[in-house]
Formats: C-alpha cells, sequence, structure tokens
C-alpha cells in the first residue's frame, strides 16, 4: 500500500511529546518541576505514550496485512514465516525493554525498577499479546478491548491493598501495575488492539485504485464514525476527569476509566482526521512533514538517545529558560536525525534494524527446523 505521511506525522507527534515530556520532568528547579509537569500533562498526555502506543497498533495491523499479501506472491514465503518474525521482533523489543529498565534500576539503585511498564517493555508485550488477535474481526478486537479495560478497574481495586507485599498478590500487582503512573499493560494494550481496527480500515480503503471511491469510503468509514465515537468518549471522558486536570492526581490517572475514555477519543479523532486530510491531499506538509518523519523514522533510537538529556540541566531550569532549552534542544535533534538519515539512513534506525535482526532470527530458526523435520 502506498505510504500515508500522516501516519507518520501522528507517529512523529507521539515521539516528541515523550522527548519534551521528558525535559520537563528532568530539567526543573524542584519548586516549579510539580507545576510545570501537572500543567503539559493536562493539556498534552493523550499525545505521548499513549499516541505511541495506538499508532504502533495500526503500524503492526498493516505491516501484517502487507505480509500476507507479500505471502500470496512469493511461493518461499509462508505464514510460518511471518509468525516467526513476528514473534521474534516482539521478542526483541521486550529484550530491549528490559535493558532499557535495569539501566533505570541501576541509575536509581532501585531493583524494583527492572521490572516497570516503560513504554519499550508496554509495546513489546503488547506486539506479543495482539499475535492471537491480529487475525480475528475488528468487532471482537474492539470487544476484547473493551473487557480488558472493564477487567482491569477490578483486578486494581483487588490487588491494590497487596502493593508492596511479598505474596502471590503482592508480586502479581507488582507485575501488572509497577508503576501505576506509567505505561501499564492492562491500560495501554486496549489502544494497541483499537489501533489494529483502525490499521484495518486503513489497509482496506488503500487497496482502492479510484481516488474518488477511496474518498468516499474514508469519510463514510473512517471519518464520519471516528469523529462521532471519539467525540462521545472525548465528552464523557472529560466530564468525569475534569476534577483531576491542572491538579496533582492528574500524574496518576492513567489507569482511571474515564482518562482512558477520553484519551482514546482523542486519538481515534485526530488519525481519523490526519488520514482525511492526506487522502484529500489538504494540506501537502513537505517540510514540515520532514521534520516529524525524522522523529518517526528513528522513533526507537530518538527515544533512546534522548536520555542523555537527563545529564544536562537536571533540576537546574527555571521556568522561563525551561523553554527555550528544550527549543534549542529539539532542533538540534531535528537535525542530527536529519544528518543520520542521509548520511547513515536505515543503518542508524534501531526499529529497522530490530526487523532485520529478527528476518535473520527466522531464517536461521526455520533452516534448523527443516533440517530436524529432514532428520
Amino acid at each position: 500500500m502506498k505510504r500515508l505521511k500522516s501516519l507518520d506525522m501522528f507517529r512523529g507527534l507521539a515521539m516528541l511529546y515523550m522527548v519534551v515530556g521528558h525535559m520537563i520532568t528532568w530539567w526543573p528547579v524542584p519548586d516549579e518541576k510539580l507545576i510545570l509537569m501537572v500543567g503539559y500533562v493536562s493539556i498534552l498526555s493523550t499525545l505521548g505514550a499513549v499516541g505511541f502506543t495506538f499508532i504502533s497498533g495500526i503500524s503492526t495491523m498493516i505491516s501484517y496485512r502487507n505480509r500476507l499479501v507479500k505471502m500470496e506472491k512469493i511461493d518461499h514465503y509462508s505464514f510460518s514465516q511471518i509468525k516467526h518474525e513476528y514473534l521474534f521482533r516482539s521478542i526483541f523489543i521486550v529484550i530491549l525493554g528490559l535493558i532499557y529498565n535495569i539501566f533505570v534500576a541501576i541509575m536509581y539503585m532501585d531493583p524494583s525498577q527492572i521490572w516497570t511498564w516503560f513504554i519499550l517493555l508496554t509495546i513489546g508485550v503488547c506486539l506479543l499479546m495482539s499475535w492471537p488477535l491480529l487475525k480475528t474481526s475488528k468487532t471482537f478486537r474492539v470487544f476484547i478491548g473493551v473487557l480488558i479495560w472493564i477487567a482491569n478497574q477490578i483486578i486494581l481495586v483487588l490487588l491494590t491493598p497487596f502493593e508492596g507485599q511479598v505474596n502471590f498478590y503482592g508480586v502479581l500487582f507488582h507485575i501488572l501495575y509497577n508503576s501505576i503512573d506509567q505505561n501499564i499493560i492492562l491500560s495501554f494494550f486496549t489502544f494497541f488492539l483499537i489501533g489494529t481496527v483502525i490499521g484495518d480500515i486503513i489497509y482496506d480503503f488503500s487497496l482502492i485504485d479510484n481516488d474518488l471511491e477511496k474518498k468516499k469510503i474514508v469519510k463514510r468509514k473512517l471519518l464520519f464514525p471516528s469523529v462521532l465515537i471519539g467525540t462521545i468518549l472525548i465528552l464523557i471522558g472529560f466530564y468525569f476527569i475534569l476534577p483531576f486536570l491542572f491538579t496533582e492526581e492528574i500524574l496518576s490517572i492513567k489507569s482511571n476509566l474515564w482518562w482512558l475514555m477520553y484519551s482514546l477519543g482523542i486519538e481515534i479523532v485526530l488519525i481519523s482526521v490526519f488520514i482525511t486530510f492526506d487522502v484529500y491531499e489538504l494540506f501537502k506538509p513537505k517540510k514540515s512533514y520532514r521534520f516529524l518523519y525524522y522523529f518517526s523514522y528513528y522513533s526507537l533510537t530518538a527515544f533512546l538517545l534522548q536520555n542523555i538529556n537527563y545529564f544536562f540541566f537536571y533540576q537546574s531550569l527555571h521556568w522561563y529558560h525551561i523553554w527555550l532549552a528544550i527549543l534549542i534542544t529539539v532542533i538540534v535533534y531535528t537535525l542530527f536525525l536529519r544528518f543520520s538519515y542521509n548520511k547513515w539512513g536505515s543503518k542508524f534506525s534501531l526499529k529497522i534494524q530490530i526487523g532485520r535482526l529478527a528476518s535473520e532470527a527466522t531464517r536461521i530458526a526455520m533452516k534448523k527446523s527443516n533440517y530436524i523435520w529432514q532428520e
């Protein structure tokens, strides 16, 4: 299918939010940190890890559908190969997430951080959990996503009294909810699943050659339903989370059902509008698009690279300095990623290198399994 610029823009925005969000977490002087974080999260919290998880679901489904078509056209490319590549890629991202967590645990001298739902671990586990569901219907995936959110509220209430205890339920709480202010799997997996549903819809209309017919399908099957459903979710969620906005409680609200609904509504509306603008060619982002494209193309690379920002101005900037520092930092990162794109291309993309590593691991695994079968 033809690559949609809107998907790269969406992923780039999500990654940019996380990069800026970390700077706001690390750089302010202690007396001003809380108010800056509360304001930033209250206004833009749905664009970061939520958006990245959501767009990852969309990209996963599009990639999966592309591979199914490739399987039909290439004789030596089998479903078993698709499965192995997918699972190896998922496992490698989980391993990368655990390595990242280990560095955080060492930095803070806290072994419990080794299993924390930072975004890399969340994405890896979402990929593993979604594999059995990729072949199911869109309706079924939506149903499972809603069911998980309901179950999450019940499980959280039941396990919270055991937080920090060294017993079965305490360990289970740690596995599912460490830490509650991060991207806990039972909340974020639904964003990923709904993303696969949107990915299915995008892939279906992308196969239409007639531009006029494609535009009609986008309006009827994506834009109108998404705006309607998304607006309802936004209004309901906003009504209930309004008391938390611009308060300290907003920083640990990621398990709140109303916040989840509000965030999902925003993601659905944004992506449908982005894609509609893309298909209708209502805007043609060139330079601005390339700016976000670099953060999309090098998303995993940028996420790991930006951790060095922690050491630059740690707890030393006042609010009237921090925005200038952030602006300069973002410009520097953009120029560096652009240079990397022109100089090294895909070699500098951790996301692409993981894909290549998964393909090589699949080749070795399938060659070995064929050898054993022949024996």
